[in-house]
């Protein structure tokens, strides 16, 4: 326990231990916001790094072309077990690209908001799983839609980490599923 303690309080964090003879011991671990870690899937849309929370991601697949239908006004759509789910491009929803690109030969990523509400995420590829530590955008950029925050990769790139619960969500109540706007000149 020495060791750990040591190292919280190197990173700016606070270890707190309480004890109750007869009913345990609480161990109380506090770090700065700074150093919040998330657990993620890198994945590329569009030529950006972008950072998928594993806590909403159910299943990546490659779909079967049997399995994808256009239903409505062009709705894209997954038979997956009996249920359609739809199908949301990251790359358009975020403002990357002009266009919903096809989901055929793109990979979905299966996301279930708090909600329990279903939607497959179409990226373009998906790199690997790792905890990345979270930055906060708000306090600098303000409120970015379908971002939560940020993380600084390995090789020093940016990957804005997606608020899955909002591009789900917000792309049924955009017109035409129109993208967030977030890219440059969107």
């Amino acid at each position: 326990m020495d060791v750990v303690r040591s190292e919280i309080q190197a990173l700016g964090g606070r270890v707190g231990i309480a004890s109750i003879e007869g009913q345990g011991t609480t161990v109380a671990i506090s770090l700065p916001l700074t150093l919040a870690v998330l657990e993620g899937m890198v994945v590329d849309v569009a030529g950006e790094t972008v950072i998928v929370p594993t806590t909403a991601l159910r299943e990546t697949l490659r779909p079967d072309r049997a399995d994808l239908h256009v239903i409505g006004s062009g709705e894209q759509v997954l038979a997956m077990r009996g249920a359609l789910v739809p199908i949301l491009d990251l790359g358009f929803s975020l403002g990357f690209r002009s266009h919903a690109k096809a989901p055929s030969g793109q990979v979905l990523l299966l996301v279930e908001t708090e909600h329990g509400r279903r939607t497959a995420l179409a990226v373009d590829d998906v790199h690997d799983q790792r905890e990345v530590v979270i930055k906060g955008l708000q306090d600098n950029y303000g409120r970015i839609p379908g971002v939560a925050a940020a993380t600084i990769l390995g090789d020093g790139k940016i990957a804005l980490i997606i608020d899955t619960d909002q591009v789900t969500g917000s792309s049924a109540s955009r017109p035409d599923n129109a993208p967030l706007g977030l890219a440059a000149g969107a």
